[in-house]
């Protein structure tokens, strides 16, 4: 997967706005960021509840968990070693874990 390809996927998200933090592409949803990819950009960072954290990791031992300020809050994976769904499935978990719970409801009923 490349930056590109994590763009588009992000960006096809609703209400999904690209914007930058601490120099790093990031992507947020009303204001509460939920991905960002490294400033080299070859890692993607995603913010996902602990459980789906842990899943993940479970399944993918290249990633890590990320850490902010000493509280894990999502997982840190290098780009290179995610497929298009994959990241799609992680970008869509993120999306939900930062998204308003009404905007995540819509999205459900329209069938995304």
């Amino acid at each position: 997967m490349t930056l590109a390809g994590l763009r588009r996927s992000a960006l096809a998200l609703p209400e999904v706005d690209e914007t930058t933090h601490f120099g790093m592409v990031a992507f947020s949803v009303r204001g509460k960021g939920f991905a960002s990819v490294s400033k080299d950009g070859s890692i993607v960072h995603l913010q996902l509840p602990d459980a789906d954290a842990a899943a993940f990791l479970a399944k993918h031992p290249e990633g890590e968990r990320f850490v902010r300020m000493g509280t894990p809050i999502g997982v840190s994976v290098p780009l290179a070693h995610l497929d298009a769904r994959a990241l799609d499935d992680l970008l869509r978990q993120a999306w939900q874990a930062r998204a308003p719970k009404r905007l995540v409801a819509e999205h459900r009923r329209c069938g995304s």
